[in-house]
């Protein structure tokens, strides 16, 4: 009798062993398709699955990290960040096992981005360049005003020196007329 529950017992613990195997890479398979498809949360999803039925799975574990460094170049990416973007593909790019379409995928967007960054660093130059060009045009501009400014500032000083002594030659002329004019009187009263 005991033999006879023994069977059945062995058989559906091989079976829930086998199912849960066949479960695990349904799973594992699955999260290659959506990793692949950039459908990153979902693959996460499914390896974490994977990673907490068998932690030493390390297709699920590559495949995990790809995962996340593909998210984390995705975001650098936005943020114009190509350094990091470039950083986080490489370490895909140098990952044993994983995804090799992802690999694949990391090598020619690294390349993508290097040209990108390229470009980024050449038009920043650029805007560097153009902002000194500005700003020397800027202060010859400046410049100019203020030598323009004293020049007016100095003739019209010297047009106010002009005018002070012209007054003052008229001055005198005057008194020098009233002074032969009283003298003139003085003779006339005398004589």
């Amino acid at each position: 009798m005991k033999k006879k529950l023994l069977l059945p017992l062995i058989l559906t613990v091989a079976l829930i062993s086998g199912c849960s195997k066949i479960s695990e890479d349904d799973s594992l398979l699955k999260g290659q398709e959506k990793l692949e498809s950039h459908q990153y949360d979902e693959a996460l999803t499914l390896l974490s699955q994977v990673l907490d039925n068998d932690p030493e799975n390390t297709s699920a574990r590559t495949m995990y990290m790809q995962a996340r460094k593909m998210q984390s170049a995705e975001k650098y990416e936005k943020d114009l960040n190509y350094d990091k973007a470039i950083k986080e593909l490489n370490f895909i790019i140098n990952i044993d096992d994983g995804s090799k379409k992802i690999k694949r995928e990391s090598i020619n967007k690294k390349s993508e981005l290097e040209k990108l960054k390229e470009i980024a660093e050449k038009e920043a130059l650029e805007r560097k360049e153009n902002a000194k060009k500005t700003s020397k045009e800027d202060l010859n501009k400046l410049e100019s005003k203020i030598i323009y400014h004293n020049k007016k500032k100095v003739e019209k000083k010297k047009a106010e020196e002009k005018k002070k002594v012209e007054e003052k030659k008229k001055a005198e002329k005057r008194k020098k007329e009233e002074n032969k004019k009283e003298e003139s009187n003085k003779e006339e009263v005398v004589e």
